[in-house]
């Protein structure tokens, strides 16, 4: 444009120095060609040499704007359309926003073909399906996302499995987090979805080994992960009792962490195993082994009711944790059950009321009250029996 400018001012500088050196003298022009004679002064062959130059220039240029109209047009109706396709997607995400679900999927929708990420556009409306409670279109979104830009598999895979984890559809967020974790191996919301879901399914067994992955504690809040070792253990140790398999128990045991093993809830699920599957020598000496450390009541519990071939160490053991653990309602009662299994009524008798005279409890009136009936005195065993039913009707 400047070019064009710059000649033609020259033009008009040249013209005016002509016409100055020639003000005096006009000059003549003569031409003649084939019978056919012109005359003219100098500035009129100039004037119409330039007359001519600028009508064929100018019929140049109309010739190729004439060529370049349709790809203007084009470039124009381009221009406006995507456009137009740029505002119906920002005012789709503003309706999706705004929790307007319809609205926003019908102008996420309606100009995504033309919008230059027209792949954000079908999983923003898929978003907004997913809402509607319309799956089959949500479906077809992706499937769309998947067509236009096959290289975002990942993120296309990611966001449908958080749709399917929203509407509970497990089966089919195991599958997605699977791909997932095919892409990349460590990634940490992979891993939890994946996790999540094994956990909805039941896969204990699939959950237990995904968490015994040193990542998958890396990519897992702790609290999250240790909730989720302690339910697939507790499950499998249970399904290993229904099963009457006193091996895969032991088994699925030896294979817990032994910082899920020191969890009192774990602990205990194996020695109730244990015990149902009459393997009470095992059971005494989880629990003893886990007393030694931790307190924990059920346990202890649970070991006044253990078959022992050698009451007396049972008892001493008891005895034992009086002393480390203190006289809690819990030990006194659970050595009194253990001295009247054994016929020491007499220290039967001391512990027992030892218990509620500190912490009364329907099973410690129960005791006393069967002590009682062994011992020959009814009207004490009724007594205890009626103290035990007025607590119980207390609470």
């Amino acid at each position: 444009m400047i070019l064009r400018y710059l000649i033609l001012l020259l033009a008009l500088t040249a013209g005016v120095v002509a016409a100055f050196q020639l003000r005096s003298d006009t000059g003549y022009v003569l031409v003649s060609y084939r019978g056919f004679t012109a005359e003219t002064s100098l500035i009129g062959l100039i004037g119409g040499l330039a007359v001519i130059f600028l009508a064929i220039y100018y019929g140049l240029v109309l010739l190729q704007a004439a060529f370049k109209l349709p790809g203007s047009f084009r470039r124009n109706y381009e221009r406006r359309k995507a456009e137009a396709a740029r505002l119906s997607f920002e005012h789709g995400i503003t309706k999706l926003f705004e929790g307007r679900w319809q609205r926003a999927e019908v102008e996420l929708v309606r100009r995504a073909a033309d919008h230059h990420v027209g792949h954000l556009n079908y999983l923003a409306a898929a978003r907004a399906a997913q809402r509607i409670g319309a799956p089959d279109r949500r479906d077809r979104y992706l499937q769309l996302v998947a067509e236009r830009a096959p290289k975002l598999r990942f993120m296309l895979l990611l966001t449908q499995a958080e749709l399917q984890r929203e509407r509970g559809e497990w089966t089919a967020v195991r599958a997605s987090a699977v791909q997932l974790r095919e892409f990349e191996p460590e990634h940490g919301y992979a891993i939890e979805i994946l996790a999540e879901s094994l956990a909805a399914l039941s896969d204990h067994a699939g959950l237990r080994t995904l968490l015994a992955e040193p990542i998958s504690k890396k990519a897992l809040p702790r609290a999250q992960w240790a909730a989720l070792a302690l339910s697939s253990t507790i499950a499998l140790l249970e399904a290993a009792v229904a099963e009457a398999d006193l091996g895969q128990l032991k088994a699925v045991w030896m294979a817990t962490p032994e910082s899920m093993r020191a969890e009192a809830e774990a602990a205990r699920c194996y020695a109730r195993g244990l015990a149902r599957l009459n393997a009470d020598a095992d059971a005494r000496a989880l629990i003893e082994s886990h007393l030694q450390t931790h307190w924990d009541e059920p346990l202890v519990r649970l070991y006044g009711s253990l078959h022992c071939e050698d009451s007396i160490a049972q008892l001493s053991t008891l005895e034992r944790w009086l002393q480390l653990h203190g006289e809690r309602p819990a030990l006194l009662e659970t050595a009194g059950a253990v001295c009247g299994k054994n016929r020491l009524w007499g220290k039967a008798k001391s512990y027992l009321e030892a218990v509620v005279a500190v912490s009364p409890t329907p099973s410690a009136f129960l005791e006393l009250a069967r002590l009682c009936e062994q011992t020959q005195e009814p009207a004490e065993a009724a007594s205890y029996f009626r103290r035990g039913l007025e607590l119980i009707e207390k609470h």
